[in-house]
């Protein structure tokens, strides 16, 4: 190896240490170019040489590491700057989102609850701390927090939101019923918590006021995708099917790249008598594949259009389907049920009753294929908590 280091070998020049007098400008210049040149260890270190009292380098240090995703050193520095920052919130809060960004939850709680409990209480605050304590596992202090957060925030929707969400997710949905109310009575046009009614509704049984607060969701917000999709599962569910087939077919047309829209399209066609080689079962067939090219990994559209391909005769690429729909989903019972009956129909009995002897063991068809239990898991996917950004 040469012993000569050419000016490429370090392009952004010596790394600046403590005690050789580099001023603060030059370690964050140095840090910058090496972030530039891939280098992050070099640019964390450098700053180990600015002043511990120097709170403004420090959040800019902060600063500069979220642009380029490195959240826990991120954290780090703004928890130094906290200590002599001339914002202590603004640094303690970042630090917060930088732990929560990071993956360190633990983190994320103490940094918000020590500056709520400091004083600092706002509704942001409280948001992070509830992220933070819902992705810990521990749902009853995320709901405190977001109970914390309406309190200091009555139009913070996002809260509201999240609060239906954990009673969701509990299977109390008379307690989302409750939030959504209060939400609503601040906020009277939030699509979004018309949406969350809905489901709390639907879920009850209670279909006619479902479909109610799904229409005036979708009439608030014609653009979103959720009310529409949600309108029709409530009216195929109502048994309202040319009204729910032609509802999302208007939803598919406006969102042509939304695997969810593209299933229950297809799934609405499949329920209302769509028959191989018919117009609408051609297309129940391209909107089925639509939605496994848009979304891989979701085995319900690959188990129907297993099932679809099946009654087409075409088993071959019907096995294929149902294979993957099986790996994704090993507790499914419905893709080995197919896939016993397409052995069969290819003549192979042994793995034909492999699996149907599987299937005899394993319990009926889970609830999650329900169109209630389906609006469940439309609105986790499609309300998830925001994804928060470091302010400047």
């Amino acid at each position: 190896m040469s012993a000569y280091v050419t000016a490429a070998d370090r392009p952004c020049g010596e790394r600046p240490v403590a005690g050789d007098g580099s001023g603060a400008k030059a370690i964050l210049r140095f840090a910058e170019c090496a972030l530039e040149h891939r280098s992050p260890q070099q640019a964390v270190k450098s700053f180990d040489s600015l002043s511990a009292q120097d709170g403004d380098s420090h959040f800019r240090a902060g600063a500069l590491l979220v642009e380029h995703k490195l959240y826990a050193a991120a954290a780090r520095q703004f928890g130094i700057a906290r200590r002599t920052y001339r914002d202590a919130y603004l640094a303690g809060y970042d630090q917060a989102l930088a732990y929560l960004n990071a993956g360190d939850y633990p983190g994320a709680i103490r940094t918000a609850n020590e500056l709520l409990n400091q004083g600092h209480e706002t509704a942001e605050l409280a948001d992070i701390a509830a992220t933070a304590y819902l992705k810990n596992g521990q749902p009853q202090e995320a709901y405190n927090a977001l109970r914390l957060a309406t309190h200091l925030d009555p139009k913070n929707e996002d809260a509201y939101v999240d609060l239906c969400g954990i009673a969701l997710d509990r299977d109390n949905y008379d307690l989302g019923l409750e939030i959504a109310a209060i939400g609503l009575a601040h906020l009277p046009n939030s699509e979004r918590l018309y949406l969350q009614r809905g489901v709390m509704r639907a879920m009850k049984g209670e279909f006619a006021e479902a479909e109610q607060d799904f229409a005036t969701s979708f009439k608030l917000a014609p653009q979103e995708f959720l009310p529409p999709v949600s309108l029709g599962l409530i009216s195929m569910q109502m048994g309202h099917l040319e009204q729910a087939v032609n509802g999302l077919r208007q939803t598919v047309s406006q969102h042509p790249d939304n695997y969810l829209a593209q299933y229950w399209f297809a799934k609405v066609l499949l329920q209302s008598g769509a028959a191989p080689g018919t117009r609408e079962g051609e297309e129940a067939l391209a909107a089925l594949r639509a939605s496994v090219r848009l979304n891989p990994d979701f085995w319900h559209a690959r188990a129907d259009l297993g099932k679809a391909l099946l009654d087409r005769g075409d088993v071959a690429p019907a096995i294929v389907e149902l294979k993957k729909a099986a790996a994704l989903n090993p507790s499914a019972s419905s893709p080995l049920y197919l896939l016993a009956q397409a052995y069969r129909r290819q003549g192979d009995e042994a793995r034909a009753n492999n699996l149907a002897a599987r299937v005899s063991k394993m319990q009926s068809e889970e609830r999650e294929g329900l169109p209630e239990a389906s609006l469940k898991r439309i609105i986790r996917e499609g309300t998830s908590l925001p994804s928060n950004q470091s302010r400047p």
